[in-house]
């Protein structure tokens, strides 16, 4: 009589298992979900200035504990902050020589350019001391990024190329991946100075391709570029020297327009400006000078290194919504509030895009991420499980969960 209850209890073990391995492949970094109508406001404030960071702020990752972590290249410095603190929890020097970037792996490590002199990129372990090398470069990282395979990447725009080192290896020598060493050019297989990267989950890396004014996405494996924006892709916007990259989880491009001093962003609807968007440079609230990098928070803000103000600027999501969703028999108007809280469940109708872009959906916790889908019922009910199950993600590289884990196995053995 027991043994039904036995089946049981092992079935949903084996649900339980399927659901912590698909929750345990959530991203570390962020990528918020945005409609094609989504507005920032045009006003920045600033996060850091040159008091903290010096001269050329360089290099910028916001994980998703939403700790942020910049570099200045003039003080040759990477600092470390939580959340809506302006104090530094930790300050990174030793060693360093004009680093260009730092990236985040998904146990903590921190990852430093420090080619442009040292010839190397460093590892930082959580609160340690010294750093290691990890890979030997002859030229500075512009961009680090390390996908979800744990392949390091770093476009060096000064040899026209962007290199790759398995970290699960022992070597520190890298392959290049894209480009001719040494090689400027505007064919599909060549770059000029590349400086911003990006790689999706597939794997299709994107590069900005600076003084070719254009965007190029490489898909795994593939050598021959296409390009995705600029002046040489009919349809999409002219760039002028494009910096930084990032994409949402959709996999619309944000770009750092920078010669332009602007940030440009694509969607179903095309390309448009989001920031930056007088045509001017300028040190005023709505104007960057050269932006160069940027990276959002969980709640859909982009924090932005204004490269020649000395300075990080963030724009806040004031809106991420298109029209009215119809959600059962009722419907659901969408508006903008100051506090802006979202509200999703029986006790209110109402559905507001905050500032901040928190959201709250009955009982559920608001770390849930900002994005609510703005068309019908069925994908509103999708999109909340899902970016709830992203906000329960499960990391297994924890020895904790990782023996928890075992102990579900034993559970099966028997």
């Amino acid at each position: 009589m027991f043994m039904p209850i036995l089946s049981g209890i092992r079935i949903s073990y084996v649900v339980f298992i399927f659901m912590f391995f698909q929750c345990s492949s959530a991203l570390w970094y962020n990528q918020p979900k945005f409609s094609p109508c989504a507005t920032w406001n045009p006003n920045a404030t600033t996060f850091a200035n040159s008091t903290t960071l010096g001269p050329y702020t360089h290099g910028i990752f916001i994980d998703t504990n939403n700790t942020i972590y910049a570099g200045s290249w003039g003080i040759s410095t990477i600092k470390v902050w939580r959340y809506n603190s302006s104090i530094p929890i930790r300050t990174i020097t030793a060693g360093l020589y004009g680093p260009y970037s730092v990236f985040v792996a998904m146990n903590g490590d921190i990852y430093i350019d420090n080619g442009l002199q040292n010839g190397r990129v460093d590892k930082w372990t959580p609160n340690a001391i010294n750093s290691v090398e990890v890979m030997n470069i002859s030229k500075a990282c512009f961009n680090l990024f390390i996908d979800t395979n744990n392949t390091l990447y770093c476009s060096m725009a000064d040899l026209n190329i962007v290199v790759t080192l398995n970290l699960n290896t022992n070597s520190k020598i890298p392959v290049t991946l894209i480009g001719s060493n040494g090689t400027a050019g505007s064919t599909s297989t060549l770059l000029n100075y590349p400086w911003g990267i990006y790689v999706k989950t597939d794997f299709t890396l994107y590069v900005a391709d600076s003084n070719n004014n254009r965007i190029q996405s490489f898909k795994f494996g593939e050598l021959n570029g296409t390009t995705v924006a600029g002046s040489t892709a009919p349809g999409t916007i002219t760039l002028q020297g494009p910096g930084g990259i990032v994409l949402d989880s959709d996999g619309y491009m944000f770009i750092m327009d920078t010669a332009n001093s602007r940030i440009i962003a694509s969607s179903s609807n095309g390309f448009r400006c989001v920031a930056g968007c007088s045509g001017l440079s300028g040190s005023t609230p709505d104007k960057l000078y050269n932006p160069r990098y940027m990276a959002f928070d969980t709640y859909g803000n982009m924090f932005v290194s204004d490269d020649d103000n000395y300075r990080i600027q963030i724009f806040t999501l004031t809106s991420n919504t298109c029209n009215k969703t119809t959600v059962g028999s009722s419907s659901t108007s969408l508006s903008t509030t100051t506090q802006g809280k979202t509200t999703v469940g029986s006790s209110s109708t109402s559905m507001s895009t905050s500032t901040q872009g928190k959201t709250m959906a009955s009982t559920v916790s608001n770390r849930m991420n900002s994005s609510v889908s703005y068309q019908t019922t069925s994908t509103v009910t999708h999109s909340i499980m899902r970016n709830m199950a992203n906000r329960m993600s499960i990391n297994i590289h924890n020895p904790i969960y990782y023996s928890l884990f075992l102990i579900s196995l034993l559970f099966f053995a028997f």
